[in-house]
């Protein structure tokens, strides 16, 4: 293990990371003859290449920032609730964090390959109520759990003992706890439906031989560029030339001391052949073009959009505003839906709905101005359908609108019998 890992295996807590015998089952596999790729199935294996892997932590680090800036909402109906229990909760979950920092752990640890959220409570009105996201790589589940981890449930028996069960917690100083299942929220990065109802796969373990790559070629680069900057300096006489004295120390040295002198001119015994240690000095480009391939390989497999990746020239500005406005929709949102989706079921809220939303970010407003642009359209389409007394169903049919035939009297009232806009004159 290198100074690297055990600073990083340091910061993290982690002591027994920095064990070269525990670090040893998480090493490098030959799974196939050609092919060298680290193991990363193991949590903990899983966060020490978080870390240390510049173009996996960037990738992480643009989610999580993202979602840590989404703001939560509680509706009723179609009401914003603007005071609420559950607003207080989240606004500081626990001693430690706050509502964004807590959104940040969440991300980071569902696309880790498993978010774990405990909560002491499930009443949300507790105003002592905490919250933490768990770190997958310290929990052991029972082995009497372990055995239903693909077991069908269809018993409210069956669940119930589940949720008894308790989850054994090791703290980086040795000593543990445990925390009850029941007050474990579990939302895994892929589904839990592959075999373990208790943990999810990660789609870090498909990007194995990708980061092993990335590192492999960061690791070139590094011994490149400390010999790019060398050279060998040699005679030219052959070594099988026994009629010319080798070279001596004495001569070395002064060859190496005129090397590397200011004069312009030297004379020498005899000729001398200077070299690079790396003849081309091309590669340490090549070596870094590989570090933007991972990371937009990476980026597309979480659903980032490459004009947010930004690892590639975008072509205009609205169109980096608008891959932002897509990441949001089509990976944040699913994303932060199944966080508050749980977080009704465990707080039973049934008659209320809580939302993340990004609406008030700067990009978000492109999407709103092209919605007041549709809306326009769809305006005049509609008056223009009414003025030529197209019938309900085919406005409905065209516009995709859900009028009424009341509906459609009242806007003909409002309008007038010749289709313009009725005044009040005075």
């Amino acid at each position: 293990m290198n100074f690297i890992q055990k600073g990083i295996a340091n910061w993290l807590g982690y002591d027994r990371f920095v064990n070269p015998i525990y670090f040893e089952r998480y090493s490098s596999q030959f799974v196939d003859p050609l092919a060298n790729y680290q193991d990363f199935s193991d949590d903990l294996r899983k966060l020490q290449i978080v870390f240390s892997n510049p173009a996996v932590l960037k990738v992480f680090q643009l989610c999580c920032n993202m979602m840590s800036l989404g703001k939560v909402y509680v509706y009723k109906g179609d009401v914003n609730q603007e005071k609420d229990p559950f607003l207080d909760f989240i606004k500081k979950p626990n001693y430690f964090q706050q509502r964004n920092q807590y959104l940040w752990d969440y991300q980071f640890w569902k696309m880790l390959g498993n978010a774990y959220a405990y909560i002491d409570s499930k009443v949300v009105t507790n105003e002592k109520n905490k919250s933490y996201f768990l770190d997958s790589s310290k929990m052991k589940l029972p082995v009497e759990m372990e055995k239903m981890r693909d077991k069908i449930i269809l018993s409210d028996a069956s669940i119930n003992k589940i949720n008894g069960f308790n989850v054994s917690y090791t703290y980086a100083d040795g000593t543990n706890t445990t925390f009850k299942w029941s007050n474990i929220i579990h939302i895994p990065d892929l589904t839990n439906g592959s075999g373990n109802w208790f943990k999810g796969a990660s789609k870090i373990d498909a990007l194995c031989k990708v980061i092993s790559n990335n590192e492999q070629g960061l690791d070139s680069t590094n011994i490149n560029l400390k010999f790019a900057g060398k050279f060998i300096v040699a005679g030219k006489a052959s070594v099988d030339d026994v009629t010319k004295i080798p070279l001596g120390d004495t001569e070395k040295q002064d060859i190496e001391d005129k090397a590397q002198s200011r004069n312009p001119v030297h004379a020498m015994k005899s000729l001398v052949d200077v070299k690079r240690f790396v003849e081309n000095a091309a590669i340490v480009g090549e070596l870094n073009g590989n570090y933007l391939e991972t990371y937009f390989m990476i980026g597309s497999l979480y659903d980032i959009p490459k004009d947010v990746l930004e690892a590639f020239n975008s072509s205009t500005y609205e169109n980096q505003e608008k891959a932002r406005g897509a990441f949001i929709s089509y990976c944040l949102s699913p994303s932060a839906e199944q966080l508050t989706t749980a977080f009704e079921d465990f707080f039973n809220y049934q008659d209320r709905q809580i939302v993340i939303d990004w609406e008030h970010l700067p990009f978000m407003q492109v999407f709103a101005k092209e919605r007041a642009e549709t809306n326009k359209v769809t305006s005049e389409t509609l008056l223009n359908f009414m003025k030529a007394g197209v019938k309900v169903e085919e406005i409905n049919s065209i516009l995709d609108l859900n009028l009424t035939e009341l509906d459609y009297v009242a806007a003909q009232r409002a309008t007038g019998n010749n289709g313009q806009a009725s005044t009040n004159q005075e």
